[in-house]
């Protein structure tokens, strides 16, 4: 069976069909893709990409337990100069 692939937009249009009262958001969805928390591929000039549905849903349904993972960045340093 092929994997149900979205755009986040999609994702959730497809979410508020099987749940109209739903509270997640466009926005837990870019970033759950964005740390890695369901899978996702690059498509066209890699700015957009597609979630794998099944994947998103099965996360909702059992969020893993502990800390969640952090997104790997540029981070904040210090700017106080030590003498």
């Amino acid at each position: 069976m092929a994997a149900r692939m979205r755009f986040p937009a999609q994702a959730l249009e497809e979410l508020r069909k099987a749940d109209p009262e739903t509270q997640v958001s466009l926005k837990l969805i870019r970033r759950l893709i964005h740390t890695g928390a369901v899978p996702s591929v690059p498509v066209g000039n890699g700015n957009r990409r597609l979630v794998n549905l099944d994947a998103l849903i099965n996360y909702l349904e059992r969020p893993p337990e502990g800390k969640p993972e952090q997104a790997q960045g540029i981070r904040r340093i210090n700017e106080r100069r030590v003498v």
